[in-house]
């Protein structure tokens, strides 16, 4: 097959840089290295405070745009700007592809027929809400989402893992669910300068969801005593319950919660970890874990199918927690990591965003191609 240069992709995501999150972080490398392969990218991203329109002040370079759109309706959760499809629809004849991401966001399905380009979606799949209220609405967008499904030309899922969930729940796209394991960069660690800390850091990095269990790591702190601190960055609802359960369990003195940081900050902390941990119940793949793997900290992981999947994808042996774990398992597993002390940076090549690009790029010109034509 002929390989088509400069398409002109769309992607549409329901939040980017500087909104914190791995689903931005994962969408700002996915279409940088979109430009770096030759394609003109442009994002369409759903914001909090600016005017619906405005060009993203951190746009990087001519080949990668990002617009923004502010959320009208629904909240953080659920969050809607209606300009963001009309802009897609407007717009239409500007694109070769419309590439969008997230199930549990309405972006992808008001873009989903806002052109007549192959679209293209990376669902980012969580088999359920993060809440009751997530769940019950989940029952009413379920179907609905089940459009987006069925007109993609491709679903792209990160992992093995998260295709099955995605198929177990819409058996319908098996045909054309693919899977593209996402990257880290190493190179963002190299030379990174660790915190000047006294005493040995535990990391919990992410969105403070309740699927993420970072109140079982809290409450491991008891046993885990003075011999390590616990560092907790980013935001979300938990936020005030963790700070209360700290004080609660007597060990405020050893948890610091830091809310949103930057991203340089962020990989610092990284850097400074000796155990990087994550007890998630649920993940398309287990970024921060794979940072954590990245920037040379031992690991400690919920045992669920997209952590082991990227634990073997970065030859990495973290320590397993399964998700019966109590407070004195996690703090068990939390000393030992301590004790065997941090693994240092992977050796060898590792995979790169330029590849997922490169994955990426030859699935849409197949689909370019040979169309499904089952819209």
């Amino acid at each position: 097959m002929t390989r088509r240069s400069g398409l002109r992709v769309a992607v549409a995501t329901p939040s980017y840089p500087p909104e914190l999150g791995g689903l931005g972080s994962h969408v700002r490398s996915l279409a940088t290295a979109l430009a770096g392969q030759g394609c003109e990218a442009t994002v369409l991203t759903q914001v909090r405070g600016r005017a619906d329109g405005a060009t993203h002040p951190r746009a990087e370079g001519d080949a990668l745009r990002v617009v923004g759109f502010k959320n009208r309706v629904g909240g953080r959760r659920f969050g809607y700007a209606p300009r963001l499809r009309r802009y897609a629809h407007e717009h239409r004849g500007e694109f070769d592809v419309v590439h969008a991401f997230s199930y549990h966001a309405p972006t992808a399905l008001a873009v989903s027929g806002a052109s007549d380009v192959p679209l293209f979606f990376s669902p980012v799949f969580h088999a359920s809400g993060h809440s009751a209220l997530a769940r019950a609405a989940h029952l009413v967008y379920r179907p609905l989402a089940g459009r987006v499904f069925n007109r993609a030309e491709a679903i792209l899922c990160s992992s093995r893992a998260e295709r099955e969930d995605v198929v177990r729940l819409y058996p319908f796209c098996a045909e054309w669910a693919r899977v593209i394991p996402i990257a880290v960069d190493a190179a963002l660690y190299d030379g990174v300068e660790p915190f000047a800390v006294e005493g040995p850091i535990i990391l919990s990095a992410g969105r403070l969801d309740r699927y993420k269990r970072v109140d079982l790591v809290v409450q491991a702190m008891r046993e885990v005593g003075d011999r390590a601190t616990l560092v907790i960055t980013g935001v979300g609802p938990e936020a005030p319950r963790l700070q209360a359960l700290a004080e609660t369990e007597g060990v405020a003195g050893r948890v610091r919660l830091l809310g949103g940081v930057s991203d340089a900050d962020l990989r610092r902390w990284q850097r400074t970890a000796d155990v990087v941990v994550s007890l998630s119940t649920r993940e398309s793949f287990g970024l921060s874990l794979a940072e954590g793997i990245v920037a040379g900290a031992a690991i400690v992981a919920s045992d669920i199918a997209a952590h082991r999947e990227m634990a073997t994808a970065l030859r990495a042996t973290p320590t397993m927690v399964p998700e019966t774990a109590t407070a004195s398992d996690v703090a068990a597993a939390l000393l030992g990591a301590l004790a065997s002390g941090r693994p240092g940076r992977p050796s060898g090549a590792l995979r790169a965003w330029s590849d997922v690009a490169r994955d990426t790029i030859a699935v849409y010109e197949d689909a370019l191609a040979h169309p499904r034509r089952r819209r």
